[in-house]
């Protein structure tokens, strides 16, 4: 069910050579994302809000690369930022670009979250992955995103609830329960989804007995 390869068997990983000068109102070409505004980035920033170029001297990489900044690598904090279009990067990035015919981008996405890499950039390629079929890569990116989107909605759906007794009388106390419910729910769907990911990066999910 699972195969086993090395993070450069399955992604090609590259790094940029060159940094060229823009001016901040440059709006020709595609994004230009550097390791300062990789952060902004992976903090839902709108990448349509960076500089854009169109120099065929640095790294032009395509939709669903996964991108990491170098000295991110072996830190604490690291940012990861999956593009959703063409973008060029600086020579402060590694971009990892997925064969989708072996591992889904998503899926690669999610495990790197997991997996946290905390050596030197340049020993990315030694990742080792198991990896199981497209059809079930399908069904955990499809959990892990539901899961994702919950809890990053979590506070707008408190304030909603919480919010209900300015629009309708005498369901304060009801109102009192259901947000501490909801944010016990909260707590167990954050715990259960680190659980999941360990057991789904780990393998240990697929050596469960049905």
């Amino acid at each position: 069910m699972l195969e086993r390869y090395r993070l450069d068997e399955i992604a090609l990983i590259v790094a940029s050579l060159t940094t060229p000068y823009i001016s901040n109102d440059s709006n020709i070409g595609q994004p230009f994302v550097t390791a300062k505004n990789l952060n902004w980035l992976a903090l839902d920033g709108d990448i349509h809000q960076l500089p854009k170029i169109n120099d065929t001297k640095c790294a032009k990489v395509p939709a669903k690369t996964i991108i990491l900044a170098k000295n991110d690598v072996g830190q604490t904090k690291k940012y990861i930022f999956q593009c959703q279009q063409e973008v060029y990067i600086a020579n402060d990035l590694v971009a990892i670009i997925p064969n989708e015919s072996i591992i889904l981008s998503d899926y690669l996405y999610f495990f790197l979250h997991w997996y946290q890499p905390t050596s030197d950039w340049t020993r990315l390629h030694q990742i080792m992955l198991d990896i199981p079929t497209m059809a079930i890569q399908t069904n955990i990116v499809q959990l892990l995103k539901t899961s994702q989107l919950l809890l990053k909605n979590k506070h707008a759906l408190l304030e909603a609830v919480e919010e209900l007794p300015q629009h309708i009388k005498n369901i304060t106390k009801q109102t009192e329960q259901h947000t501490s419910q909801l944010n016990h729910g909260f707590d167990r769907l954050q715990t259960v989804y680190q659980v999941a990911l360990h057991k789904i990066f780990t393998g240990e999910l697929y050596q469960m007995k049905p």
